[in-house]
């Protein structure tokens, strides 16, 4: 190769490595920057995280890490042992107990967006599930030692950091005692848990591995799901009996998953009757 070719191949090689290096410092598009904003930061269309059509107070409080961590009872009905709802579709990336938060859920709703439920009840849905707007992923409760009274505390974040909740197209304000602000619920998407039935029970429940066999755990006391129902061994308190088992998955005990509880501790239905909380028959286990 001659002098004056590597010379010209040189100068080729120098231009391009310019072009290449202006080209990845420039500054990117309006439009390519907006759809980077839009994809980051668009916010689910977020809804109050209870049932449809029921009316709540929300609050703050000065022990909050965040003004716009909100706290809501019920001025429909009992506060504890209501359904908590996912607030938009997304996937369950926590569900444990904390000491001070108590049963907590959090799900991701991608583009940075995580929704935080606290101090449940109980907790229905597992790390990984994908849960749709409406679904139940809980019940409210008062679990945890940074609560004083059945609540749900429900946050919204953004890249971590905890935002204004918005719900329905509309911000929650910012109040500092219960009964300044109202919402109402139309979180009514109703995207259940397929194969579970809500039922109350009014004590805690031995759990057992099969209909009246060995005791392996315990279903606390409250709202809860369960799977089927199956005939066996009597149980009966004075004139309350039940012949139904429920097959659920207990708070505590090993071990804990379909193992069976009795329906003698319905709160809502007599002498071998073994129905949700509304009213429908459980189907049998098969």
């Amino acid at each position: 190769m001659t002098t004056l070719t590597r010379q010209r191949l040189s100068r080729v090689v120098a231009i391009l490595a310019a072009l290449t290096t202006a080209l990845l410092l420039a500054p990117r598009s309006a439009h390519a920057q907006q759809a980077d904003d839009d994809a980051t930061f668009a916010a689910p269309p977020f809804q109050l995280p209870v049932p449809c059509g029921e009316r709540w107070t929300t609050s703050t409080h000065s022990g909050h890490a965040s003004q716009f961590m909100v706290d809501m009872i019920s001025v429909s009905g009992a506060t504890w042992g209501t359904p908590a709802l996912a607030s938009a579709a997304g996937t369950v990336v926590t569900s444990t107990f904390f000491s001070d938060a108590g049963n907590t859920i959090v799900v991701d709703h991608g583009g940075g967006w995580v929704t935080r439920y606290l101090h449940l009840a109980s907790r229905a849905v597992g790390v990984g599930a994908t849960v749709s707007q409406g679904q139940q992923i809980g019940a409210v409760g008062n679990t945890g030692s940074a609560t004083t009274g059945a609540h749900l505390h429900f946050e919204q974040r953004l890249n971590g950091a905890v935002v204004q909740a918005a719900v329905n197209g509309h911000a929650i304000p910012v109040t500092w005692s219960y009964n300044q602000n109202f919402e109402t619920s139309n979180n009514c998407g109703g995207g259940g848990s397929p194969g579970r039935y809500w039922v109350d029970t009014f004590a805690d429940a031995p759990g057992h591995a099969t209909p009246g066999g060995a005791r392996t755990g315990t279903l606390l006391q409250g709202t809860n799901y369960v799977y089927c129902r199956a005939w066996g061994p009597l149980v009966q308190v004075g004139s309350d009996y039940n012949h139904w088992w429920l097959k659920t998955d207990l708070d505590s005990g090993n071990p804990w998953q379909n193992q069976w509880v009795s329906a003698y501790y319905l709160s809502r239905w007599g002498n071998d009757q073994a129905k949700d909380n509304n009213g429908n028959d459980i189907p049998d286990c098969t």
